[in-house]
């Protein structure tokens, strides 16, 4: 059974629809029923959220300007943020120290200041949502262990299978897997280095039944293209890489979160060890430094060496952002006390942790009683760990669903997460509420329900 929800679903925006295209749903060529059933098999085992029992019946497919967009504004304005970061000191712990970190939180620093400065970009997630002035980059995720490439990597995959035109598959996009492994070529090239990597992680740090699985792709993707690769687990370092002598595995891919390792009493030693023997672990830990949210603030602000055309990049597509530091700042055309300005005009703010990924340290004031907000926000003054950023209403476009019986479309609001590897274009993951809630930086990003996962895809 078919059926549609267009009362609800209003006009798409020109972002989101490309005039003269067929509706995706008209190039499925499995049931809903198979869709649900093929969906749920080929994701097993690889940590993707889809709670259902409402999962996708499509990928988002955007038109290509649109789809190239995404990655042109995040190379911009990643570009803005590792510049930003640089300009607070001349090393990575005085940097560390500027934006309110504590150096000891970033112990696998390697001293080796120039490489970490080449390679603390080399991958990055930004989190997008599309309002009513197009992409709206609401923060970044700087490092190896972001979620999306083999989310992305899988579901494409599975709707290449489902969806076909007149024989021909209808959708295209960049694959996460294939750039980061080029992106370590780039790094073999420029250091005439053997193609040989380590893959660092522990098993256990994905549900159980996932981590075989979801190692293999990585694993996979880096010998296709003539690399030696393997898996190694803390307690298998330094020794399983080769020493004494020169190392059979020069690079490392950092697949694992230090945060998480500490929960689970995972020493880091081992790793340090192998830096020491000459180890070069991608991407450096220079990078968190980049997730840093006071660094958006800081080209929120406008740094003096920006170009007007970066000016305009950050004015349409970074949303208003600051650091909780007490003092008057610029909003709307004219000067405002922040601290009153906020506790004013709660409904149009965020606030969030400087630091932090979770549900925890974001706080919408439009979702908080005034009381609440005006506690959290005297905090984060007080503490100076925090930014405030203008809400963003997300607009919605229409998806396809299905329960495995019937088969609808409703009106969602996706995240958008364009991934970079080396500026290179790596696939765009994309969370969703399959009941049309509005999740932007509320429901979705602050973690509070488990969100629906599917790629995003253009035409091909």
């Amino acid at each position: 059974m078919t059926s549609t929800v267009p009362a609800s679903a209003g006009t798409v925006h020109p972002w989101f629809h490309e005039e003269g295209r067929p509706k995706p749903s008209d190039l499925r060529r499995l049931s809903g029923a198979e869709t649900h059933e093929l969906l749920r098999r080929e994701t097993a085992g690889l940590s993707i959220s889809l709670p259902g029992p409402a999962l996708p019946a499509q990928p988002f497919v955007l038109p290509r300007s649109s789809y190239d967009e995404l990655f042109e504004v995040s190379r911009v304005l990643l570009s803005l943020v590792r510049r930003a970061v640089l300009a607070q000191g001349g090393s990575w712990p005085a940097r560390a120290e500027a934006l309110g970190a504590d150096p000891d939180d970033y112990p696998l620093l390697s001293g080796q200041d120039n490489t970490e400065t080449e390679y603390c970009a080399m991958m990055a997630r930004p989190d997008i949502v599309i309002g009513e002035r197009g992409p709206q980059l609401l923060d970044f995720n700087v490092s190896g262990t972001f979620g999306g490439p083999i989310e992305t990597h899988a579901l494409a995959a599975v709707w290449q299978r489902t969806h076909q035109d007149d024989g021909r598959t209808p959708f295209t996009g960049s694959d996460p897997l294939v750039a980061r492994v080029q992106a370590y070529e780039d790094v073999c090239t420029r250091r005439n280095l053997p193609k040989a990597v380590a893959v660092v992680g522990s098993l256990g740090d994905l549900l159980e039944d996932s981590d075989i699985r979801f190692h293999q792709l990585t694993l996979d993707q880096f010998r296709r293209r003539g690399f030696t690769a393997d898996f190694f687990e803390p307690h298998e370092l330094p020794d399983a890489l080769g020493r004494p002598g020169a190392l059979r595995y020069p690079l490392g891919l950092r697949n694992f979160a230090l945060l998480d390792w500490r929960e689970r009493g995972i020493g880091i030693e081992p790793v340090h060890q192998s830096q020491r023997s000459g180890l070069l672990l991608l991407p450096p830990q220079s990078s968190g430094l980049l997730a840093n949210k006071k660094a958006l603030a800081l080209v929120s602000e406008g740094r003096p060496w920006m170009t007007r055309a970066e000016r305009r990049t950050v004015e349409r597509h970074l949303p208003w952002t600051r650091m909780t530091i007490p003092g008057r700042t610029d909003w709307q055309q004219g000067e405002h006390d922040l601290p009153a300005l906020l506790f004013r005009e709660r409904d149009r703010f965020v606030l969030k942790r400087a630091i932090g990924q979770t549900g925890r340290e974001v706080l919408i004031g439009r979702h908080t009683g005034q009381q609440a907000w005006e506690e959290a926000v005297n905090g984060a003054f007080e503490a100076g760990d925090s930014i405030v950023q203008e809400y963003v209403e997300p607009l919605s476009c229409p998806l396809e669903l299905t329960d495995g019986r019937a088969t609808w479309t409703a009106p969602v609001s996706p995240v958008l997460s364009p991934m970079l590897f080396n500026g290179r274009a790596g696939g765009c993951w994309a969370r969703f509420l399959p009941d049309g809630s509005a999740g932007s930086e509320g429901k979705i990003s602050v973690g509070e329900y488990s969100a629906t996962e599917n790629a995003v895809l253009t035409w091909a």
